[in-house]
């Protein structure tokens, strides 16, 4: 079971990688694409305000559907976007295995 702190560490996370792309590919296409994760709640500036399941699970489909644009290229630009978070939280979160 998720604490309530995990599933804000998850959003944060997901917005983080959500917003990376808003700014690579603009809003339209960026979010489209996020918008594809099922039970994934996105707002327009990127902001993730909910999601269904597992956070990783969340993350990992949110990375899929990037890499069906982009290609694997966009792993290291992702993991740029999440390592913010991961220093400000390094024990309370699952990361996908495409990022470990």
């Amino acid at each position: 079971m998720e604490t309530d702190t995990q599933i804000d560490v998850y959003k944060e996370v997901l917005t983080a990688i959500v917003q990376r792309f808003i700014k690579l590919m603009g809003h339209e296409i960026a979010l489209r694409f996020a918008r594809r994760v099922y039970g994934l709640r996105i707002q327009d500036d990127g902001t993730v305000t909910s999601y269904q399941g597992d956070g990783w699970i969340a993350i990992q489909g949110v990375i899929i559907e990037y890499m069906t644009l982009l290609g694997p290229e966009i792993l290291p630009l992702t993991q740029r976007a999440v390592n913010p978070t991961m220093e400000r939280h390094p024990q309370k979160i699952k990361l996908p295995s495409l990022l470990q």
